[in-house]
């Protein structure tokens, strides 16, 4: 439940505010994909567990609708997009990076730079893997170039430093005034 409620508050903003601010990406790619971080976070602190309320939000997110074909469009790509993350992360394991809770872990879960590395690999399978299906299901003839897998990369990147730093910012007086008392 919190997998869902996180990435779909996610969604909210993102559609509200960014979304908004840039337009109608039209499939460009947003240049802050805020979702993204839900699915870092979630499938890396929940696990596999995760996935389910992943997709459910993914599908939530654009408006799903079984009675529309092209709403049926979105779920390949938002499959392929909640998939990436675990891909990533086993890839870092078949790399000997597996991921864990400790210091002497390969991977710590609370190590931002190892956050950001799973974020990084996991960006790039998404704007690959979904970009290539968008090219395969597109209703249009037109092409998928470059410039939009750099901006869907790139739109992950930077939405999930945004929701990160805002987390960090919010939690560590909290997490500082547990400690006192």
């Amino acid at each position: 439940m919190t997998t869902f409620v996180f990435s779909s508050a996610l969604w909210i903003i993102w559609y509200f505010f960014v979304v908004q601010i840039e337009g109608n990406p039209n499939w460009l790619g947003s240049l802050f994909y805020l979702p993204h971080a839900a699915r870092v976070l979630c499938v890396v602190y929940f696990g596999w567990k995760a996935i389910p309320a992943l997709f459910l939000a993914e599908l939530w997110g654009p408006n799903f609708s079984l009675l529309d074909i092209e709403s049926l469009i979105n779920v390949i790509p938002g499959l392929l997009s909640v998939l990436s993350v675990p891909l990533a992360l086993q890839t870092l394991y078949w790399f000997g990076f597996p991921l864990g809770n400790t210091s002497g872990s390969p991977l710590n879960k609370r190590n931002y730079k190892h956050i950001a590395l799973i974020t990084m690999i996991s960006a790039i399978y998404n704007s690959l893997f979904v970009n290539l299906v968008l090219t395969k299901f597109s209703m249009g003839s037109s092409e998928i170039g470059i410039d939009q897998i750099v901006r869907f990369f790139v739109g992950d990147m930077l939405g999930t430093t945004i929701v990160l730093a805002f987390l960090v910012l919010s939690l560590r007086p909290l997490l500082k005034s547990r400690k006192v008392n």
